[in-house]
């Protein structure tokens, strides 16, 4: 079982954010928006995990005080990398879809007026996403990723370190979805 340390956990997202920027970057437009009812498009993939990691970002930077008085504090700390992605795969074998969510679904991503290189813009905004995780993550000490709670929409309030998790395995998750599509 596995307890990743901060800095493991961001040598990891950059290692997941650069594969799934090398490999948008390289696929020809026809296959980025190729998608169908049934399987998103690697453009679709990609808006969803910015779509996920926006807010994660954000959340970050909410003062402990407030994360606690609203979520409370662990008691028990994190569980392990698999432990947590165990959780998720059951929900996901139990019938849990993102579709099931629209707000995390491509169709409610807003590309802003004026957009006319929705590659680049798609791209620009997942650097940007990272970036942010990154550099919320600059404030946290190990002792606190494992204190404080946040909550996931689908597994329920979970510690800061095991939303990384999470992150780490749903953008891998997805990266690899988006590769498929190349």
């Amino acid at each position: 079982m596995t307890t990743y340390t901060k800095d493991q956990i961001i040598a990891e997202l950059r290692k997941i954010h650069q594969f799934v920027r090398q490999t948008v970057s390289d696929m020809p437009e026809a296959n980025l928006f190729a998608g169908t009812a049934e399987n998103w498009s690697p453009a679709d993939y990609l808006k969803h995990l910015i779509i996920a990691n926006k807010p994660f970002a954000k959340g970050l930077l909410m003062p402990r005080e407030q994360m606690e008085s609203l979520f409370g504090k662990s008691e028990t700390g994190s569980m392990t990398y698999e432990e947590l992605v165990a959780i998720y795969q059951k929900l996901i074998a139990e019938g849990l879809r993102a579709e099931l969510a629209p707000s995390i679904t491509p169709v409610s991503y807003r590309m802003p007026e004026g957009v006319t290189d929705v590659k680049t813009y798609l791209l620009e905004t997942w650097d940007d996403a990272n970036r942010r995780i990154e550099t919320a993550l600059e404030g946290w000490s190990e002792a606190d990723l494992d204190v404080y709670k946040i909550p996931h929409p689908a597994i329920g309030v979970i510690t800061v370190r095991e939303m990384l998790y999470f992150t780490m395995y749903h953008n891998g998750l997805h990266g690899d979805d988006i590769a498929r599509g190349a």
